[in-house]
């Protein structure tokens, strides 16, 4: 990514095109399981790194009111309110690091390695208890992450697009461990509830992508 550029500054225009469109179809499946096997019921929602906002709309079809999708990047943003219009979705300009609400939310999504962006465990700490200070008493996170051990904890390099001759942007990662994830929510405001891995796709060699559930009591 340019210095000094926003993030997806680049990609935003083409990102379902490239990413996003196959994307949706593991977070869909994914997420359906993740509330099925977990009795999640929610009358409001917030997709946290929502991009072009095809899983708000997916949330609002389900007849969550009121969704809000949050993301950094106001080109994305810019996708997601056009793929929204109508359908009484709401947007916020916000890091999720500082996620601030209207008001308390039902359920709170955060997907696509959103998390793994933020690359020090103190900020880790400080967006799980954003996102519980998000949610009314009794409500769910559901977020994914990758995952690794030993050589394959840390850093490491994410290109954003994979089409030859497109522009591209470089963005960095983090890949935490379970026990960085499980000291994170500690003192959060969020109980975890479960973990289950992703099955597609694969990340990296020596990582995985796992689903967490947690519940603010």
């Amino acid at each position: 990514m340019p210095p000094g550029a926003s993030p997806y500054e680049i990609l935003a225009d083409r990102y379902d095109a490239l990413l996003g469109d196959r994307a949706f179809i593991r977070l869909r499946r994914s997420f359906e399981r993740l509330v099925r096997r977990h009795g999640l019921v929610f009358r409001s929602a917030a997709d946290v790194g929502c991009g072009t906002g095809t899983f708000v709309a997916h949330l609002r079809s389900r007849g969550a009111h009121p969704v809000w999708g949050v993301d950094r990047s106001p080109r994305m943003l810019a996708q997601a309110l056009a793929k929204n219009r109508g359908n009484g979705a709401r947007f916020l300009l916000q890091d999720l690091r500082v996620l601030r609400l209207p008001h308390p939310v039902a359920l709170l999504t955060c997907q696509s390695d959103t998390l793994n962006y933020l690359l020090v465990p103190s900020e880790l700490r400080t967006a799980l208890r954003a996102f519980a200070h998000a949610l009314e008493p009794g409500g769910h996170a559901v977020f994914d992450m990758i995952v690794g051990d030993g050589p394959h904890a840390g850093r490491v390099r994410r290109v954003g697009v994979a089409r030859p001759g497109t522009p591209y942007e470089i963005h960095e990662q983090r890949a935490y461990t379970l026990d960085e994830v499980g000291a994170a929510l500690v003192g959060s405001g969020l109980r975890l509830r479960g973990v289950h891995r992703v099955a597609e796709p694969r990340p990296e060699g020596g990582t995985v992508r796992l689903n967490f559930v947690a519940r603010r009591p």
